[in-house]
């Protein structure tokens, strides 16, 4: 596959796209502290996220006009952080503040920063913070809004207002067995974001200069972890899906954060090809949201609806709190860059190999000739479903094949009418009693995926994977990938079922919010076309395209159901 290395990525790039995140919010709406509606306060979780930005822009050359604007916001933000009391704003805060605070000091006057800094050091993590250890309940309770205030804590210590010492003394050796073998951070439910992000937050104390005493053990979670993020990223350069805030624009910028970081550790170490992959997975996973930043308004989320449908998010991941968290991660991958790098190929571009997470996070992701598929072997049902919840090819909308599955939870918003389901890409198969039951629906640990890697190579890779289990009316289900140039061709085997015939299900895009497809089907080949770019799926058996509409977080969508009259069957689908 030829690479086009010629493309320039500099800290500019950053710089752009958080002024961009900064521009979705008036001047009104900062100093006023509303949101888009005029009538909600922007709490101070969001409103430090916008200090963040707007420092860094300043600290860069840019807005300098602006700087008494974020000299009040500085001195309203300590203000209000002090008065929270064992509040989770007040833990995602005060990194903020401290981040911008690191950003802007040098251009403060010192009578400014020492009314900030005093301030700063009345707080107390036990006093304001929500999520540390009082108890061996709270112990239980630890998770990555902790790592958020140990980062606060630490820049807190780099300003001379507090040590860290007997705090990370506490709070790390229980925080240290959350991670994996593969350095990848479980949170509650093992989202995938919830592992990027903590792991970002955590470059702060590390690339900030913290070396104490957890600092080796820290370090070498972020090593082995920071090669996953760059096989994890898809052929369209996304973030994997799986659990809560997923499909935020902000997924990718953490993925460009974390990259950032890492090229810098192996350009330190003389590997600049390995510096270069991920310098390159970097730029790649910033293009990749470009397309819903050009929309007018801009987007936080990889749909088209207006953004006061909030179609898509949860209850928390409304406008005016995510627009800005994209910004605020941004300066997390500004910081880090080094912009004299040169890039090389990076995995999720090349491909060439199968790869499955730790059980914990129960993923499958290959790559190949410009496509990749992830599949789901044991879904939180909350948010997914089990079983192939996305196919991606380098150069088309992501939502047109698949780009996440299907959930019959309510955990997200969609449009009033759209219907809710567990489904992705997969077979059924009628039980003893004649119902019908999809692959899909099993979504507990009562049901184990089994990867069998059989060719990896970077223009076609071939893997089974095998669920077997509390599968009722069959043993076990066996699915046959072969993915390379002209798509993704997978077999699907019932094994020991009472029944012979084998049913697939196959979402079909119906709008993103915006853009209408056009779906046709003649004998054995279905299409779905959009613009430019169509979806292809061939198939063998009988087909019958639901009217009815179900919603992803991307969109509405109608679902293909072919039956075979045996126990066997294969599809292809291509994206062009």
């Amino acid at each position: 596959m030829t690479v086009d290395l010629s493309i320039v990525h500099t800290k500019d790039s950053y710089l752009d796209t958080m002024e961009l995140a900064f521009n979705c919010y008036t001047r009104h709406q900062i100093e006023h502290r509303v949101c888009q509606d005029g009538k909600t306060r922007l709490d101070l979780h969001s409103y430090s996220r916008i200090l963040t930005v707007l420092g860094c822009l300043i600290s860069a050359g840019r807005l300098q006009e602006l700087q008494p604007l974020w000299e009040h916001m500085m001195t309203e933000s300590c203000r209000e952080l002090s008065t929270l009391k064992q509040d989770p704003i007040a833990d995602f805060s005060i990194k903020e503040i401290m981040l911008a605070l690191h950003f802007m000091g040098p251009r403060c006057t010192e009578d400014a920063k020492s009314q900030w800094l005093f301030l700063l050091s009345e707080i107390s993590p036990y006093t304001n913070y929500r999520f540390v250890i009082r108890d061996e309940e709270s112990k239980h309770h630890l998770h990555n809004i902790n790592i958020y205030n140990m980062a606060g804590e630490f820049l807190r210590e780099k300003e001379g207002v507090t040590d860290t010492q007997a705090y990370f003394h506490e709070h790390w050796p229980t925080q240290l067995v959350r991670f994996d073998e593969n350095g990848m951070y479980r949170d509650p439910g093992n989202p995938m974001l919830y592992d990027l992000t903590t792991r970002v937050q955590i470059q702060l104390l590390l690339g900030l200069g913290y070396q104490g005493e957890f600092a080796s053990a820290i370090d070498e979670q972020l090593r082995k972890s920071g090669l996953w993020t760059l096989q994890l990223q898809s052929a369209a350069f996304e973030h994997p899906f799986g659990g809560r805030s997923n499909q935020f624009l902000f997924n990718e910028i953490l993925i460009a954060a974390n990259a950032e970081y890492e090229a810098v550790r192996y350009a330190r170490l003389g590997d600049l090809e390995l510096a270069g992959a991920f310098k390159r997975s970097a730029r790649l996973a910033l293009a990749s949201v470009q397309r819903w930043l050009a929309q007018t308004p801009a987007r936080h989320i990889k749909n088209l609806y207006p953004i006061d449908s909030k179609y898509g998010t949860e209850s928390y991941g409304f406008y005016d709190k995510y627009m800005i968290t994209m910004g605020a991660f941004l300066s997390i991958a500004y910081l880090f860059m080094d912009d004299t790098l040169a890039e090389a190929p990076c995995p999720a571009e090349v491909g060439g190999y199968v790869i499955a997470t730790s059980p914990s996070f129960h993923k499958v992701i290959a790559n190949a000739a410009g496509y990749s598929v992830q599949i789901d072997t044991c879904a939180d049902s909350h948010y997914d479903a089990t079983g192939l919840g996305r196919i991606h090819r380098n150069g088309v909308p992501t939502e047109l094949g698949l780009s996440v599955p299907f959930s019959a939870g309510d955990s997200f918003e969609l449009r009033e009418g759209i219907q809710r389901i567990s489904a992705a890409i997969g077979p059924g198969w009628k039980r003893e009693d004649g119902s019908l039951h999809y692959l899909s629906e099993y979504c507990d640990e009562s049901i184990q995926g089994e990867l069998s890697i059989i060719k990896e190579t970077p223009e076609s890779v071939q893997f089974a994977v095998t669920y077997s289990g509390n599968l009722q009316g069959v043993q076990a289900v066996k699915e046959h990938y072969l993915v390379h140039a002209e798509g993704v061709s997978i077999t699907f085997e019932l094994v020991g079922a009472t029944s012979d015939e084998l049913y697939l299900r196959v979402p079909l895009l119906h709008t993103n919010g915006k853009d209408m497809t056009s779906i046709t089907s003649t004998d054995h080949t279905i299409q779905v076309a959009m613009n430019t770019h169509t979806y292809t799926v061939n198939y063998a058996g009988e087909l019958d395209i639901k009217p009815d509409l179900y919603g992803n977080r991307n969109g509405e969508y109608q679902i293909a159901v072919i039956r075979a009259e045996a126990s066997r069957a294969t599809i292809q689908l291509a994206l062009r």
